[in-house]
């Protein structure tokens, strides 16, 4: 019986199925490899706001490639059935983790912790809050790596969301107060409320919150505080215990800054203890209780007060030996130890690598980016003095600024808090935001969509985003001589040694945005009256103060360098190569002032 087949995909069975659709485990032919294969459910297909959700998670995951989050690689329409092939994850979720072992040991959790961190921090970058964050949505590689999946479930922020179908009581044990209540903004600190709800589960081996009624959940959320860990965990560091607390404020601007400062405070918790300065005990602090009100506290032992009643639990048998002689460390070398063989024992050498990628980005979507992962990436890492290094270099940039360029414009809407890292993506987000203002649409070459024609000037934004790319050349030189002397004294160094490769993407984007435009002006048929217009701004600026006329000066400038070799526009370079020696030059075409008549002479 032949396979059934969904687009390029052979489909093998089963693996999962959700409010939205159905995912199968599923093999590219082409490649020989697996998938996890997400297809809407043909019901569903008539559904209009079913179906634009599905799209817009499409939307996200193309925005996204962090090794802790699971990867996009392409989708289609098959006879009426939406469907986007993802990474396959081989080794269950966290939840699948807990049914079995009930909790981590501290360490564990906080090396989760600060795994998910860094996966909240990049999809925050890129304007995305995940709003689901719990164990189920996050999946373990056989190599122990966690990734964050599941994008597809946009939560509505209106109170009547809370009753919505599908939804399961196991996502309310994670929901911020601001989720709970309308009219409060979701932001990425709505994602960190979940983190601290989730590591405090990995310790304790509970949610923060335990009722089997939905609405009493949901209030406790509001009103209660949990048990601090260290009152069930002893051996949990204070450090990390009061970064649970405030990770569960209820007001988010009690907690902590963003995912990056969690995963800082987190690493250097993991520094203390490899350190042995890690304190051994809580500090006496004011232990918090469950009960009808958040301002509910009781005092420590040794006071006259009672302590909160607990119920009894049943002693569990712990699995809280040494880290390295755990079951699961163990295994997790041993399989690392298999890998690095059968790595060190690969018989393909350069010119494979260079033959596959070749093939690769000539095919669809899925073709390239599994060109990217499997064959350029790993080249690098394998040749570092590779004859093809240099392509590869090229092309890993080239795709990997075709999936950033979906962040910018989202980056650049109101009301963002947290600051954009580095400060080279800052200047890339506003010339995205120009673009979008002017009415200018960028068509990424990878998609092979045909190019809309130009109804608006784009040189302006063209300037800005040569002036990027000079910038972010004379940046990665930068980076290149920190690399070599091993040094980075300055704040300013030290961003652009650890947003190094980010940044060599960027520059990769802000060419691919120059030409583009570029090739669409030259086509243009209104070319010539946009740079009429554009050499009539620079007079204009030229009349006014030496701040302006430095402006016109960049205007001619950039027109002469980047225009200079087309005959089309000769007689623009000529005028602009003049108004930079000083000579007086009229604009080509420009229309000039009345003549008197001739009665005025007499």
């Amino acid at each position: 019986m032949a396979s059934r087949k969904i687009g390029p995909f052979e489909v093998e069975r089963q693996i999962g199925v959700g409010g939205m659709g159905i995912v199968y485990s599923a093999i590219y032919p082409a490649k020989h490899k697996r998938v996890a294969l997400k297809v809407l459910s043909p019901g569903l297909m008539q559904e209009p706001k079913l179906l634009k959700r599905f799209e817009r998670e499409i939307e996200i995951l193309k925005r996204l490639n962090h090794p802790n989050i699971v990867k996009y690689y392409g989708g289609g329409l098959e006879r009426d059935q939406r469907y986007y092939a993802m990474e396959f994850i081989d080794g269950g979720s966290l939840l699948d983790v807990l049914k079995k072992r009930k909790r981590l040991t501290w360490q564990q959790a906080l090396d989760a912790g600060r795994q998910i961190a860094q996966a909240l921090e990049h999809a925050h970058n890129a304007g995305i809050i995940h709003r689901d964050l719990k164990p189920a949505n996050l999946f373990l590689s056989k190599k122990g790596r966690l990734k964050l999946g599941d994008f597809g479930i946009a939560r509505d922020t209106e109170a009547t969301a809370l009753t919505a179908a599908g939804k399961t009581v196991g996502t309310y044990a994670y929901m911020a107060p601001e989720q709970i209540q309308a009219g409060m903004a979701i932001t990425g600190r709505t994602d960190l409320y979940a983190l601290g709800c989730l590591m405090y589960e990995l310790i304790v081996g509970e949610t923060p919150f335990q009722s089997e009624n939905p609405m009493d959940m949901l209030m406790q959320h509001l009103n209660d505080d949990p048990y601090n860990v260290a009152e069930t965990v002893p051996e949990c560091p204070p450090q990390l215990d009061l970064l649970i607390e405030r990770l569960l404020a209820k007001d988010p601007e009690d907690r902590p800054y963003d995912a990056l400062a969690v995963h800082t405070e987190l690493g250097e918790i993991r520094d203390a203890e490899k350190n042995g300065t890690l304190e051994p005990t809580l500090p006496p602090r004011r232990k918090k209780k469950k009960g009808n009100s958040s301002k509910s506290v009781v005092t420590e032992a040794g006071d006259n007060g009672d302590r909160p009643k607990k119920k009894k639990k049943k002693k569990k048998k712990k699995n809280d030996g040494p880290f390295h002689e755990q079951a699961w460390f163990l295994v997790t070398c041993l399989v690392a130890l298999i890998g690095a063989t059968v790595w060190l024992m690969w018989p393909h050498g350069e010119e494979w690598y260079a033959e596959q990628w070749r093939e690769g980005i000539k095919g669809d979507e899925y073709a390239k980016r599994a060109a990217l992962e499997e064959h350029i990436d790993e080249y690098l890492v394998r040749f570092e003095d590779g004859k093809y290094r240099e392509e590869a270099l090229e092309l890993s940039d080239r795709f990997h600024a075709y999936i950033l360029d979906g962040q910018l414009k989202k980056l650049g809407r109101r009301g963002r808090s947290s600051p954009i890292k580095p400060a080279f993506k800052a200047e890339c987000v506003k010339a995205a935001g120009l673009e979008e203002e002017q009415g200018l649409v960028y068509v990424p070459a990878w998609e092979g969509r045909q190019s809309s024609q130009l109804t608006t000037n784009p040189l302006p934004a063209m300037q800005e985003w040569e002036r990027l790319h000079q910038r972010g050349l004379t940046l990665k030189a930068r980076i290149a001589e920190l690399k070599e002397s091993g040094k980075a004294e300055s704040d300013a160094d030290r961003e652009l040694l650890e947003y190094g490769q980010q940044i060599g993407w960027l520059v990769a984007l802000c060419a691919d945005h120059h030409d583009h435009f570029r090739k669409l002006f030259v086509q243009s048929d209104q070319a010539e009256r946009f740079v009429r217009r554009q050499m009539e701004n620079a007079e204009e600026l030229f009349a006014e103060d030496e701040a302006d006329r430095t402006a016109a000066r960049e205007i001619w400038s950039y027109f002469e360098s980047a225009f200079g070799s087309v005959q089309r526009f000769d007689e623009f370079t000529e005028y602009a190569q003049k108004r930079l020696n000083g000579e007086d030059a009229a604009v080509p075409g420009a229309e000039s002032p009345e003549a008197p008549g001739e009665d005025d002479s007499e």
